[in-house]
C-alpha cells in the first residue's frame, strides 16, 4: 500500500513551540552576557555597574564614558540617524579601553563576545574618553598627558614620605625638614645655614665657615 505523507493533518504547533522557546532561550542568554559585561565595563570605568540593568540610564552612562556627554544618547531617537549614532557609539568604547579599528569592528558584528572579552580580561582598563583632553593639553594615555595628581612628586624638595625627620644622605648630603602643614612630608632644607657640614674624608660635624677639619686637618 502507498504511504503518502499527510499535510494536512500534520500539527506543526509542537515543533514552532520547542523552536520558539530556544530562540527565547538563546536571546536571553546573549542578554545576560551583555549585560554582566556592561556591569562590569561601567565599573571599569568609574560608573555605577547597576546602571546596566535600567533602560535609558544604561545608555545614558554608556555615553558617558564613550562621549562624555551621557545626555547625548537622545540621539537615539532620531531614525536612522540613531544606527549611525550606534555605530560611532562602540567605535568610542573601543578607544576608551585603549582598542583600535578591529576592536571597534568586533563591538559592530560579534557585539557580546567583543563586550564580555573587555569585561573579564584583567589586561583591558578604562583609559579616559576618547579626544577628551586634561588641563595638561592631553587626554590621558596619549602624548604628552601629564597626571595633575603625580606633580608633587616632580615639585624641588619632596621626598618619600617614609623619609625620617633629620635624615642625613651620605651622598648628597642633604637635610630634610618635617612640614608642619603635613607631618606625613618633608622638604629638603633650601637654607645653607640650616645643613650640616660634615668632613668629607673623616665625617667630623663642622662649622659652617671652618675651611679645614680639626681632625685629619682636610681642607673643605
Amino acid at each position: 500500500m502507498y504511504n503518502y505523507y499527510d499535510y494536512y493533518n500534520y500539527d506543526f504547533y509542537p515543533d514552532i513551540y520547542h523552536l520558539s522557546v530556544g530562540y527565547t532561550i538563546f536571546w536571553l542568554i546573549i542578554a545576560g552576557l551583555s549585560i554582566a559585561s556592561l556591569w562590569i565595563l561601567f565599573e571599569k570605568a568609574g560608573e555605577p555597574g547597576w546602571a546596566a540593568l535600567i533602560p535609558f540610564y544604561n545608555m545614558y552612562v554608556l555615553f558617558k564614558i564613550t562621549w562624555g556627554n551621557g545626555v547625548l544618547f537622545l540621539l537615539l531617537l532620531i531614525p536612522l540617524a540613531n544606527l549611525v549614532i550606534m555605530i560611532m557609539t562602540w567605535v568610542k568604547l573601543a578607544q576608551a579601553f585603549g582598542k583600535g579599528g578591529g576592536w571597534a569592528c568586533g563591538l559592530i558584528f560579534l557585539n557580546t563576545v567583543f563586550l564580555c572579552i573587555m569585561a573579564f580580561s584583567k589586561d583591558i582598563v578604562y583609559i579616559g574618553v576618547p579626544g577628551k583632553t586634561s588641563s595638561n593639553g592631553a587626554g590621558y594615555g596619549q602624548p604628552g598627558y601629564q597626571n595633575p595628581y603625580s606633580q608633587g612628586y616632580q615639585q624641588q624638595g619632596y621626598q618619600n614620605p617614609y623619609q625620617q625627620s633629620g635624615h642625613q644622605n651620605s651622598n648628597q648630603q642633604n637635610y630634610y625638614q618635617q612640614s608642619s602643614q603635613n607631618p606625613q612630608y618633608y622638604y629638603q632644607q633650601t637654607s645653607s645655614q640650616n645643613v650640616p657640614k660634615y668632613c668629607p674624608g673623616c665625617g667630623t660635624l663642622l662649622e659652617h665657615n671652618e675651611k679645614f677639619c680639626p681632625k685629619c686637618g682636610r681642607a673643605q
